[in-house]
């Protein structure tokens, strides 16, 4: 019974641990590499269409720029994210919620 419980629970902390999203300060790390001016992370979530993607929205002179990251911060994609079924620019629809009006 208790060997049971054991390896419930490692299997839980396992998954809480694959879903965690990857420290702010990783992603920062990462993105400086590809952007070399001050830029802030103005938000960094799991992309709900594609589990295990991060997108992240940058601010580069007051414009949002949306990248994305695998959980470890060690890649990092730039460009649009489409969805096949409604046929929407997931991208875009992200970088018009910061746009300045």
């Amino acid at each position: 019974m208790f060997k049971n419980f054991l390896v419930l629970t490692l299997m839980v902390l396992s998954l809480a641990a694959c879903s965690k999203p990857p420290a702010k300060e990783q992603v920062q790390a990462a993105i400086k590499k590809f952007i070399p001016v001050n830029f802030e992370v103005l938000q960094l979530s799991e992309l709900k269409e594609v589990p295990g993607l991060y997108e992240v929205v940058v601010s580069v002179n007051q414009q949002p720029v949306v990248f994305y990251v695998d959980k470890k911060a060690k890649h990092v994609f730039s460009g649009s994210v489409l969805s096949v079924d409604t046929k929407g620019n997931l991208t875009v629809e992200t970088q018009k919620k910061f746009q300045k009006k």
